[in-house]
């Protein structure tokens, strides 16, 4: 297993994932495709975002996009977890821990001194993410109209 900077090659590859890996990450909750994934992914890597990978074997096995925002209540610059992503074949193995320590130590380095994510209701992560000590401190709800 081995972690490093994406290179514009592993960036290629993400777009052409990263449609589906919002999706999942959703538990299915809307449909994103590649281009407006890719997009938002562009817009966090354009404003010091930074995207590691998870390799195995040479092979992409996952990856996770991160920075740093301004809270829009006190204005504290912190750090944030775009997407983590795992393939399916890489599951239970290990990589979503590594890339979680590896992006908290990262923005760690950058003073940062909390970092935050989104995560919908019913995603497997969670589980991941309580075990790192995030907590549950909003929620928001969806009603259609």
């Amino acid at each position: 297993m081995e972690i490093l900077n994406a290179s514009k090659s592993d960036l290629e590859e993400v777009s052409q994932l990263t449609g589906q890996a919002l999706n999942e990450g959703s538990v299915n909750s809307y449909t994103v495709d590649n281009v407006k994934a890719t997009s938002l992914m562009e817009k966090v890597l354009a404003n010091n975002g930074k995207l590691l990978v998870v390799k195995e074997s040479e092979q992409l096995a996952g990856w996770v996009l991160f920075g740093s925002q301004k809270d829009s209540i006190t204005d504290e610059e912190i750090g944030f977890i775009y997407e983590i992503y795992i393939l399916k074949n890489y599951r239970k193995k290990g990589f979503a821990k590594r890339l979680l320590e590896k992006c908290i130590t990262d923005l760690k380095t950058q003073g940062l001194k909390n970092v935050r994510l989104v995560v919908y209701k019913g995603n497997k992560a969670i589980q991941i993410y309580e075990e790192f000590g995030f907590i549950e401190n909003r929620i928001v709800m969806n009603k259609a109209i």
